[in-house]
């Protein structure tokens, strides 16, 4: 059969200099094989492989005929053999007891992952609410908000952050220094807004959005602000930066969870595959989610649109996008349901707009500005309400602001984001705030300078995007396993494979049974991680293993190689490619845009003499009469002894010692010529140690060559 495609071809000496090489190694080998019949005492006989050591002395194929990978390498890769002591030829009447050994094959992708630049795709998703700077003051509130002095509504609040003003004036920078801080990847953008709960939500109705989509598409840095300035500060806010927000909204917590489950999942945005998805959620305000409670009851609501509780609502209502449902009482970090997919965070892991980005999971970074929701000493909190807990540092008032910095870094830390919040405020990973506090200024012409902001998103995190990738299958099967020597792959060879990933879940079409190519008479096999192209790849954590039988189909009898390798040791091992051909791997790594041969390491068996083949308990059969023949005269003063028959026999290729032992007293000296290698091991198998001559003893007790070797 021929070799599969893609695989260059061994490299050839010619056939007049191949066939004169073949034929000369035989003749010196049946040469030297008479000479041992001859010369050597049986008793004495050097059982080493004589056969290999002349292989291995001959001129070895080329090991750059198939280049194996040393820099490129990326697999870890393992051979063992089990047992690692058979009887020759598969028989078992040897004192292994079995002629077969399983051979395994293992590929590991250990190579640890290494920082990967993605094309990345980045949705701002902004909060309008009355304190990240769209405070409309029209009414004023005297009474309570001490930040809003009288005057029609155009003095500077108190803690209003000018986040929100900074963001549409600096829209254009901002992109520009995002991409000037991530120089590897080509990075997009595109925007959301949101604000507004629900009727009787501490809200007022009708003129609140929980999902606005600004701007669609993601569009290069040099679009974005221009874009902004079109649909968000034209669009939006009429050319201006304040809205119709105020203290009859919400202020303490927000549709967030609707917000960021609608950017997630793509509605109205066009997330492209093969990008890394980035989200930067701004604001300054909690969840409804009942780990981040809020209490109105301490803070300038406005009376007519209070809720039947001073605590805002837990539970964030079903909503319907155009393109899918968000469950009702969907979780911020965790479920709040049962269901375990039912929050922002395992969303971000599992929707198909996340599975499909680069790093597999939507990344959320979020940065809180500092104002009076997370500010628990701002003068925003008002005093006289008669409320325990109330006004600035009081203990409502701390929870209150606390939930705000705890919600913000635990959406981050679940999704591999980015946290940044006021200088006083802290993670608790010890990740510590960076933002100043920049006065919003007047009402209608707000401050738009703010650095410390500025400096928090240019540093946003594209979340640990790793490049995972190990080895790609090529335009040839991955793994091949090529026969060294005498080895052979079993009759009844027992094929099974396994291909697992991290998880512990098997590989699509994974290949449990190997394709079978016969190249010289002999069959090498062959796998790919898996029969599906797309999932013929191997990622950090991902393991292949592949069994199989072997026996042997001929000398030598010593320790001898399983698979022919070129990897360090194999040499000193005595094994070398075959025909040009090795147990390899064979991928493109992630490092090189070229296929690579990684040559799998050594593995051994030793290959013992086997016995006269006759079933356990049955005793030799009897001893045959002496042939006739010439008398041997002896010396009257040599007393020649009577034979003795002894109880134990060792039996030699059918051959009884006994009865040769007989043969030579009673009727002369019957010469026994050792014809061939195979009769002079068994010959040397009466010692009940394993047969070796006292050359070889001397040679491992001393440390140097062997002497009387073969070699």
């Amino acid at each position: 059969m021929a070799r599969s495609s893609g695989v260059p071809s061994a490299p050839s000496h010619g056939p007049g200099r191949g066939t004169a090489l073949r034929l000369g190694l035989a003749l010196a080998i049946a040469f030297v094989a008479v000479l041992v019949t001859i010369l050597v005492p049986p008793l004495h006989l050097d059982t080493s492989p004589f056969i290999h050591s002349v292989r291995a002395a001959a001129t070895p194929v080329s090991e750059v005929a198939r280049p194996v990978a040393s820099l490129g390498s990326s697999l870890s890769l393992g051979v063992s053999a089990t047992p690692d002591t058979i009887c020759a030829a598969g028989l078992d009447n040897c004192p292994a007891g079995t002629g077969i050994s399983r051979v395994t094959l293992s590929a590991d992708a250990e190579t640890a992952p290494t920082p990967y630049w993605p094309n990345v795709q980045v949705a701002f998703v902004i909060e309008t609410t009355a304190y990240d700077g769209f405070y409309y003051h029209y009414y004023g509130y005297p009474g309570k908000d001490k930040c809003a002095l009288a005057g029609g509504g155009q003095d500077p609040p108190c803690e209003e952050s000018n986040g929100g003003p900074f963001f549409i004036a600096n829209a254009q920078q901002i992109a520009n220094e995002i991409s000037t801080a991530n120089p590897h990847s080509k990075v997009s953008f595109a925007m959301v807004d949101f604000f507004g709960t629900d009727c009787g939500d501490w809200d007022d109705c009708g003129d609140s959005s929980k999902y606005d989509v600004d701007i669609p598409q993601f569009i290069p840095a040099a679009s974005f602000g221009g874009a902004v300035q079109q649909s968000y500060s034209d669009g939006t806010f009429g050319g201006g930066f304040i809205s119709i927000v105020g203290l009859d909204d919400n202020f303490l917590h927000s549709p967030s969870i609707t917000a960021l489950y609608g950017t997630i999942i793509g509605s109205g945005l066009d997330w492209s595959p093969n990008t890394h998805h980035v989200i930067v959620l701004i604001g300054s305000t909690a969840p409804r989610d009942p780990s981040y409670l809020e209490n109105y009851a301490v803070s300038p609501f406005d009376t007519c649109c209070s809720g039947s509780q001073p605590d805002g609502w837990t539970c964030e209502p079903a909503y319907t996008f155009s393109d899918g449902v968000m469950p009702n009482c969907e979780g911020w970090v965790r479920s709040q349901n049962g269901n375990p997919n039912d929050s922002i965070a395992a969303l971000a892991h599992t929707a198909p707009t996340c599975v499909d980005s680069v790093g597999h999971t939507c990344t959320i970074d979020d940065i809180d500005l500092w104002d009076t929701p997370d500010d628990p000493l701002s003068a925003g909190w008002p005093t006289g309400l008669g409320v325990a807990g109330s006004g600035p540092g009081g203990s409502v008032v701390v929870t209150n602001a606390q939930h705000v910095i705890d919600a913000g870094c635990d959406i981050a830390a679940a999704t591999g984001g980015t946290w940044d919040g006021p200088s006083f405020a802290s993670c608790p990973n010890g990740e510590t705030g960076s933002l100043a506090y920049v006065p919003h200024g007047p009402v209608m012409t707000p401050n738009t300078n703010n650095p410390t902001l500025f400096a928090a998103l240019r540093q946003v995190g594209f979340g640990p995007v790793y490049q995972t990738l190990v080895a790609n299958g090529s335009d040839a099967p991955m793994f091949q396993y090529q026969p060294f020597g005498s080895v052979r792959v079993a009759p009844t060879p027992g094929f099974s494979a396994s291909c697992q990933q991290p998880s512990g879940l098997p590989v699509p079409g994974c290949q449990h049974t190997p394709t079978v190519e016969t190249v010289n008479g002999v069959d090498t096999l062959e796998w790919n991680f898996s029969t599906i192209r797309a999932d013929n790849v191997l990622y950090v954590g991902d393991t292949w293993t592949a069994s199989f039988n072997i026996v042997t189909a001929g000398p030598p009898l010593d320790v001898v190689p399983v698979d022919a390798c070129i990897a360090p040791g194999c040499r000193a091992g005595g094994s070398t490619a075959e025909s040009g051909f090795y147990t390899w791997a064979y991928y493109v790594p992630r490092a090189n845009l070229s296929s690579v041969y990684q040559s799998f390491p050594l593995a051994t068996i030793d290959v013992e003499l086997t016995g006269t083949g006759a079933p356990a308990g049955v005793g030799p059969p009897p001893l045959p009469p002496a042939p006739p023949g010439i008398a041997v005269p002896v010396a009257p003063t040599v007393p020649v002894l009577s034979p003795v028959a002894t109880t134990t026999t060792v039996g030699v290729a059918n051959v009884s010692l006994n009865a040769a032992a007989a043969g030579f007293l009673g009727a002369g000296f019957v010469r026994v010529s050792m014809r061939n290698k195979p009769i002079a091991m068994q010959v040397a198998a009466m010692s009940t140690a394993k047969a070796s001559s006292k050359f070889d003893k001397a040679s491992r007790e001393g440390g140097g060559p062997a002497l009387g070797r073969f070699e």
